[in-house]
């Protein structure tokens, strides 16, 4: 196993990470081996302030255009600009709130936990919980052989994949801090569906 993970590169931590990207996967706080709390977070590029300039500018650059020709005479324009801006504004606000999530992965002595939030309050939506003895890390290989597609956590409670919006070398990060604490990963090369 040491060398499976070892073969997981590249290894993104505070340290290896390029410049001007925000690491997202970091670890929280760790007393020992067995106890490690483990954070996951996209890279939301945009704060709320800055998502709100953006809408405003592109607000008033299609309601000036949109107005100008009414004056015109072309008044029809003015419900497709206002259907625009709507939608604009729903797709912007659904891309903030998918780049609030937040998924925190606690490992204790017999129990690993797994919190889904969203939001500014970062609400708890999804709560799961595994028996750490029989938990067991299922990586799906990608096209590539050193970084993964998918990771799950397995276990008799059921299959869960964590870091949906990792990307492949973040997932391989996961993967190590997961094997740090003792957390066996084994991979696959793809799943099959299977009938019962």
């Amino acid at each position: 196993m040491a060398q499976f993970l070892t073969s997981l590169v590249p290894v993104y931590n505070e340290e290896t990470s390029p410049p001007g990207c925000t690491v997202m996967v970091t670890e929280v706080g760790r007393v020992s081996r067995k106890n490690a709390c483990i954070l996951l977070a996209p890279n939301q590029s945009l704060s709320l302030s800055g998502n709100l300039w953006v809408f405003v500018s592109l607000v008033a650059v299609s309601l000036g255009i949109s107005i100008a020709f009414a004056f015109a005479g072309a008044w029809m324009v003015l419900p497709f600009a206002g259907l625009e801006v709507l939608l604009l504004g729903i797709l912007l606000a659904y891309v903030y709130m998918q780049g609030t999530r937040r998924e925190v992965i606690r490992i204790s002595g017999e129990r690993v936990v797994l919190d889904c939030c969203r939001g500014h309050r970062q609400e708890s939506f999804y709560h799961r919980e595994f028996a750490r003895d029989s938990l067991s890390v299922l990586v799906r290989m990608g096209s590539s052989a050193t970084e993964p597609a998918s990771v799950c956590l397995t276990g008799p409670e059921g299959c869960l994949e964590v870091g949906g919006f990792l990307t492949d070398g973040e997932r391989a990060a996961l993967v190590r801090k997961l094997g740090d604490c003792g957390i066996i990963a084994r991979r696959e090369a793809g799943y099959k569906v299977q009938d019962f």
